[in-house]
């Protein structure tokens, strides 16, 4: 797992609008950051790591909730919410597979052939749901979900 970014400056001393558009500007910029790897599939890593920072910039939001405008909250919090669940169905299927994986060796000739079968089925179903993944986080990016949470985080507290 990714460690997570150090928040540069911050100072505790400061406003709560100030610190918390720090915290959240550097929690998304984490996340986003994971995207582009995500996206490739190369290293499931990377999907890992995105997965775990939308939910830590998930985790800020819901601890401030009262600081920001209920509907607007509600609009950018539900579209975190869209891409933690795309993102964690796949990481699932890895879980799942590295588990059956790490099973089979331990196991017999004989019991690890119907356990092939069923980790070639979990890879079937994991690349399906890597390409809805996939389409979630190009259908976020058209909605100009990276712009808006900017947006948000600087108009709204």
């Amino acid at each position: 797992m990714a460690k997570a970014w150090k928040i540069a400056y911050l100072n505790p001393d400061q406003p709560l609008e100030i610190c918390l558009r720090k915290i959240l500007r550097t929690r998304f910029n984490e996340m986003i950051s994971y995207e582009e790897g995500t996206l490739k599939g190369e290293d499931i890593e990377y999907l890992h790591s995105m997965r775990v920072a939308s939910r830590r910039v998930q985790a800020v939001m819901k601890i401030f909730r009262s600081a920001f405008p209920k509907k607007k909250f509600k609009d950018e919090y539900m579209q975190v919410r869209v891409l933690i669940r795309a993102l964690g169905v796949v990481r699932d299927s890895d879980v799942l597979i590295a588990k059956l994986e790490n099973l089979k060796r331990g196991m017999q000739d004989t019991d690890v052939k119907a356990l092939d079968l069923l980790i070639a089925r979990h890879k079937m179903l994991r690349e399906k749901k890597r390409k809805e993944m996939i389409q979630t986080i190009s259908g976020l990016n058209k909605l100009g979900y990276k712009e808006n949470f900017y947006r948000f985080i600087e108009t709204n507290l």
